[in-house]
């Protein structure tokens, strides 16, 4: 059997609907020869998250010192051992076909993002407004959009294989952005492929990281982002691609 490792980081407080993240990975329809396994980090030592998760062998849970997302995405990274690498976050439901999508993909591509569909407190929904059209990636495409400041992707729906993602270090260490530092990192050197089937409802809600004024701070929010385009620039500038 081969096996796709989805990445979760969870704190103390923001694990509420984790449960509903469990059922949807369970539900999954994965080729016969594939499995999945859910690489759960905790940032922090509570261990109270846990008690929302089922007892799954295919799950385990670790906890560390407080880092934010990127280092404890990271830390679980470095436990996972499957071939493939998928981005889940603690608060969002997979789509059913999500994981046997990335998986079909990845047989193409280093890399792959994928389209999700915004899920509201209400329990209204709404797509995407900014979609790429499916298919290959043109080269620096999401570079610039960042530049542009009008990314249109999440970049949380990341997969890929997982050497390229241990090659390029996991999730730049910064307080937030690090998945968009990821899906830059990945596409400086490598094609990769935008899968327009929605792959996630993404819960949107007032005690998600990104609804909080602190993390938008205007000095804050442009030093992640220059630090992450430092990085892809750099990459760029090398001239070294992941084979």
């Amino acid at each position: 059997m081969r096996t796709i490792s989805v990445i979760t980081a969870v704190h103390d407080g923001g694990h509420h609907f984790i449960g509903d993240t469990y059922e949807s990975l369970r539900e999954q329809k994965l080729p016969d020869d594939w499995q999945w396994e859910w690489c759960v980090q905790e940032d922090g030592t509570s261990g109270i998250p846990a008690n929302s998760l089922p007892s799954d062998p295919r799950i385990t849970y670790r906890t560390g010192m407080r880092a934010r997302i990127a280092v404890t995405r990271t830390h679980a990274l470095a436990r996972s051992t499957g071939d493939l690498i998928r981005t889940l976050d603690a608060d969002d439901v997979l789509l059913p076909g999500a994981l046997e999508r990335d998986i079909e993909t990845l047989e193409r591509v280093p890399w792959c993002v994928s389209a999700c569909i915004d899920l509201h407190k209400d329990g209204s929904t709404a797509p995407g407004p900014c979609d790429p059209p499916g298919g290959p990636v043109e080269p620096a495409r999401f570079y610039h959009e960042v530049l542009e400041q009008r990314l249109s992707v999440q970049a949380t729906t990341f997969a890929a294989h997982r050497p390229l993602v241990m090659a390029l270090g996991g999730w730049q260490a910064l307080s937030g952005a690090e998945t968009v530092a990821l899906l830059l990192a990945a596409e400086a050197v490598a094609p990769g492929e935008f899968i327009a089937e929605p792959s996630v409802l993404y819960r949107k809600h007032p005690h998600q990281t990104t609804a909080s004024h602190h993390y938008w701070e205007p000095t804050e929010a442009a030093t992640r982002i220059d630090a992450l385009v430092q990085r892809a620039s750099a990459l760029r500038e090398s001239g070294w691609t992941w084979g």
